[in-house]
């Protein structure tokens, strides 16, 4: 398991979770003819960052993405795999032009993802309908936070 850099110190009660989750079995049998996957999501809940008002008792994982080598999966193929692994993927909130996006997280909008139902959601990853990629082959992907608009 890993974070974002090198550096990250992940909490021990998210590693706990992910050690139940992906374990070496649920692993082989989603993915049988491959040895190098890497599962992008994050992790919230008890104990991470302000996440104890998603899971006041616990730590989870949700899936935005999931790569096979050097490619990338579709949306429907992410479903898939949360699906087999028995874990949450990131819900699709709209199809938005980016100022639209802006307007719609500056607002606030309710997290679908946590048990406190009046939770303001953290912010949007926006990801175009056709994957789109810069110079260096890199994706393009953008995070918009709610608290980035508040004072």
């Amino acid at each position: 398991f890993g974070g974002k850099t090198d550096n990250t110190q992940i909490p021990t009660i998210l590693i706990s979770a992910l050690q139940d989750t992906f374990t070496n079995e649920k692993m082989k049998e989603c993915f049988p003819d491959s040895d190098n996957v890497c599962l992008y999501g994050e992790g919230y809940g008890k104990k991470i960052q302000k996440g104890g008002n998603y899971l006041p008792d616990r730590a989870d994982f949700i899936l935005f993405d999931v790569k096979i080598g050097d490619w990338w999966l579709n949306r429907d193929a992410n479903e898939d795999i949360a699906s087999k692994l028995d874990i949450g993927v990131v819900p699709i909130m709209g199809i938005w032009k980016l100022e639209e996006a802006i307007e719609f997280v500056k607002k606030g909008f309710k997290s679908t993802i946590s048990d406190n139902k009046n939770y303001i959601a953290e912010g949007l990853i926006m990801k175009p309908v056709t994957e789109l990629f810069n110079r260096k082959g890199e994706r393009v992907i953008s995070k918009i936070k709610y608290k980035d608009f508040t004072h």
